[in-house]
């Protein structure tokens, strides 16, 4: 299908703001830095996409994302999951967008989703985050991905995350990056999308059609 691929990816929680600065330190000047404004999306009784997946709208650099992933579960910090990830046809300024929307786009991520669930669904803005992105290379090649994120309640975190075709040797190679930097980690045990939903404050489901 269109715009699917594979996602496996390894997620390391940092145990604090001071590890976050550590690591950044460490790593020295980033390759790039991005703000993303992460807009969540689901069916109004929240079953879908459930709590294996994800839908959302990510705004960065003027210009609007819209991915979906299915089985993104989080086992001892490796994610596998299928993605699905297009431009967003709408105007990234207007935020939440219609319902007619997620499906005038023909955007391969909802067809999945339909498909998987047995038909098309009504659309529920769940809420927003703020994740500003670090993106480093290191002599060894890898490219890392350090990120601060704050959610709807005022609380943050942050975690270093690695995309990947070897889990188990880049897994060794992050950590040994990690205890030469003297950094405090631990592999991560949610997505993004789970961590918001445990945070997302006095935000709610916002019907949407």
């Amino acid at each position: 299908m269109d715009g699917e691929k594979r996602e496996i990816e390894l997620k390391y929680r940092l145990a604090d703001r001071q590890q976050y600065l550590g690591l950044c330190e460490a790593l020295g000047e980033p390759e790039d830095l991005v703000e993303q404004i992460n807009h969540y999306f689901e069916s109004p009784d929240g079953r879908i996409p459930g709590d294996r997946g994800a839908i959302r709208l990510r705004l960065e650099k003027g210009r609007a994302i819209f991915t979906v992933k299915l089985g993104g579960m989080v086992e001892a910090g490796l994610v596998r999951a299928r993605e699905f990830e297009e431009p967003w046809q709408g105007q990234p300024d207007r935020m939440p967008p219609s319902p007619e929307e997620f499906w005038s786009g023909g955007y391969a991520g909802m067809e999945a989703l339909a498909g998987a669930f047995g038909s098309r669904f009504p659309v529920a803005w769940v809420g927003k985050m703020t994740n500003v992105r670090k993106i480093y290379r290191t002599p060894g090649g890898l490219r890392l991905e350090v990120d601060a994120s704050l959610y709807p309640d005022g609380s943050e975190d942050f975690e270093v995350e690695l995309e990947t075709q070897d889990p188990e040797g880049d897994r060794s190679r992050l950590e040994r990056l990690l205890e030469a930097a003297g950094v405090r980690a631990q592999p991560q045990t949610a997505t993004k999308y789970q961590r918001f939903l445990a945070r997302r404050g006095g935000e709610g489901r916002q019907g949407m059609g």
